[in-house]
């Protein structure tokens, strides 16, 4: 590294990966500040105040080391370890989705259909993270939930997140959808399962490139998982229990359907942040 670039400032540095991963990010300056704040341990607030002062070597190896990762097109949660989801600071890694603002809505209609005041039994199928279901239990302590996964490696990345957020309220168990549950039953269960059909080009574009794709590609024409927990669900159920899933702007007739076919009552489907089809509730008829 030359004498030259040790004179840079970090608003230039921040000015440069700009530019360096312009083609590579929606948001090519946001990324660049994210990524200086983490590779130098600073607040935003830090940045504004001393940003003409010059960078140590040490943070320019540390973040052009970062800048090379966004150029490759690695998705900035992965590159940083962390995502804001809800009011949660979300530990991720390649093992586990990035949670998403559009999940944010089976999030606020989950709250809606608990009571703040009463207990009760929440599953969240598919935890990943552990967004959905810290996300409850943080806002209805009273409440139980379990986070279920398939892959151990998920798991461990949200118990670790259960861990950081002090919330006792939930727990974790390795779990084929409902393979391993046996007669438990729910008062509500949500869940983001994958729902992406296997030859979706989106799949090799952006941050999907670099995400499991267990948890994003659906099996048949995407919607196998959603079928099954559907039909599945009422076995799982408690009296007047509902159920909440996500699924894709593209697929709320066939989810309405699966509902109607099942027997649910009081379907509703829900828009996201883009005003899109996201997420459809559905309560069993018993």
């Amino acid at each position: 590294m030359s004498q030259a670039e040790n004179t840079r400032t970090y608003q230039a540095i921040i000015d440069d990966a700009t530019k360096i991963i312009y083609s590579h990010s929606d948001s090519p300056r946001i990324d660049a500040e994210v990524m200086l704040q983490h590779a130098i341990d600073k607040p935003l607030a830090w940045l504004i105040a001393y940003g003409d002062s010059v960078a140590t070597k040490e943070h320019l190896i540390s973040f052009y080391q970062l800048v090379a990762l966004r150029q490759q097109g690695q998705p900035i949660a992965y590159i940083t370890g962390h995502k804001e989801f809800w009011s949660l600071d979300l530990t991720v890694n390649k093992s586990v989705l990035i949670p998403r603002p559009d999940t944010e809505i089976l999030v606020e209609q989950a709250l809606e259909r608990l009571a703040s005041d009463s207990p009760a039994t929440v599953l969240d199928l598919g935890t990943g993270s552990g967004a959905i279901a810290l996300s409850i239990a943080k806002e209805r302590p009273l409440d139980a939930v379990l986070a279920t996964d398939s892959q151990t490696s998920a798991l461990e990345v949200a118990e670790q997140n259960a861990q950081s957020h002090q919330l006792t309220n939930v727990s974790f168990i390795c779990s084929d959808w409902f393979s391993e549950l046996a007669s438990q039953k729910f008062d509500l269960i949500a869940s983001n399962p994958p729902y992406i059909e296997p030859q979706d080009p989106h799949l090799q574009k952006g941050d999907l490139r670099f995400e499991p794709s267990s948890a994003l590609v659906g099996a048949g024409d995407g919607l196998d998982d959603i079928r099954n927990i559907i039909k599945q669900a009422p076995g799982h159920l408690a009296s007047n229990g509902q159920v909440l899933i996500e699924h894709g702007y593209n697929q709320a007739e066939p989810v309405n359907d699966f509902f109607v076919a099942a027997g649910y009552k009081n379907i509703v489907n829900y828009r996201d942040l883009n005003n899109l089809p996201r997420c459809t509730a559905a309560e069993w008829a018993g």
